[in-house]
């Protein structure tokens, strides 16, 4: 019996080691709160804080505690501790292939779950993944192939054709650890930029490191398109935590424009309008449709299968009599378009 008691202690202690999940080594991380964190000088956090450090700041961590959620950092020669929830730990490869800014970052290095093909190959969305979240999300920012070309379907997306008038550019929409939707990293004549929506701040990067850049003001950054093709990708992969939006982007006012017409699909396919009482089909005849993103999500599941409809504003527009609030189906939309910027 005590032989038993004995073992069954052991075993406690093992389960309890397994789960403690302690780094012994000084690694790399970064602040993954939007308010920053503060630094305090003991583990249960209750002394007077010592440090604030901003969003996005490198820190060296020494171990995590996911039964404690405190993380010990070494910072300024100082054994601290703050949240566990609030820092992310940083690979080797993360470390050295991302893109790292006062105001954001880029995770790079990351593994590509899965390639998500649209009707045709240059509507192509690459996704990948850190911990089973979506974080980086790869698209085709800027292509226009000839019509002909496009509809044979010959041309190699995954070259860049840089002698073309619009090469095709890829561009990484990036989310961070807490599921908010924080950047942009793109390029534009040959360079890079990381833009950060949490300061409205463009960055040029190059050789790894980042300078601050003028070279774009926020008006044209496009929150909501981006948005919006990210929820397009969620609702395709059936993945209903949607990313959060930056507070200080009113992107319900901004303006989405979507053509509908024969260029993607070789026949004119319109996006189905639903209303919002009973959710049924309005039947409508526009080429093209001007609506803000109201993102009021109502996932409907039936037969076994999930519906993710959502509100859209449409906008008025001449000879048209659609405007007004209406849902849509995300999965409908994404199974067959993207949204342009």
């Amino acid at each position: 019996m005590l032989k038993k008691g004995l073992l069954i202690f052991i075993i406690s202690i093992a389960i309890i080691s397994c789960s403690k999940k302690i780094e012994n080594n000084t690694s790399i991380g970064i602040v993954a709160n939007l308010k920053g964190i503060d630094l305090f000088s003991n583990e249960d956090l209750s002394s007077k804080k010592l440090h604030h450090l901003d969003y996005a700041s490198k820190i060296k961590i020494i171990s995590l505690d996911t039964i404690k959620n405190i993380s010990k950092i070494l910072y300024k020669n100082q054994e601290l501790y703050a949240p566990l929830h609030d820092v992310e730990l940083l690979s080797q490869l993360e470390n050295e292939k991302s893109y790292f800014s006062i105001d954001c970052y880029c995770l790079l290095g990351l593994k590509e779950i899965k390639t998500i093909n649209y009707p045709t190959k240059y509507d192509t969305i690459h996704y990948f993944i850190k911990d089973d979240k979506v974080r980086l999300i790869k698209q085709v920012s800027c292509f226009q192939p000839s019509y002909e070309t496009y509809k044979q379907h010959d041309f190699d997306i995954n070259k860049d054709n840089y002698e073309a008038d619009r090469p095709n550019l890829y561009s990484y929409l990036t989310i961070d650890k807490n599921d908010f939707f924080i950047g942009n990293s793109f390029m534009d004549e040959n360079k890079s930029y990381l833009e950060c929506y949490n300061k409205k701040s463009t960055f040029e990067i190059s050789n790894t490191t980042s300078k601050l850049s003028k070279y774009r003001i926020p008006e044209d950054f496009n929150y909501a398109i981006d948005l919006f093709n990210i929820d397009l990708l969620f609702a395709k992969i059936d993945n209903n935590s949607f990313t959060k939006p930056l507070p200080n982007f009113d992107y319900k006012k901004e303006t989405i424009y979507l053509e509908q017409s024969d260029l993607y699909l070789e026949k004119t396919t319109n996006i189905k309008l639903y209303s919002l009482s009973d959710f049924k089909s309005i039947t409508y005849n526009e080429n093209a449709i001007q609506f803000n993103y109201l993102r009021d999500f109502k996932i409907i599941k039936k037969d076994g299968k999930k519906r993710y409809f959502v509100k859209i504003n449409i906008l008025e527009s001449i000879n048209s009599n659609l405007t007004g609030e209406y849902y849509i189906d995300l999965k409908e939309v994404a199974m067959f378009a993207s949204i342009p910027d």
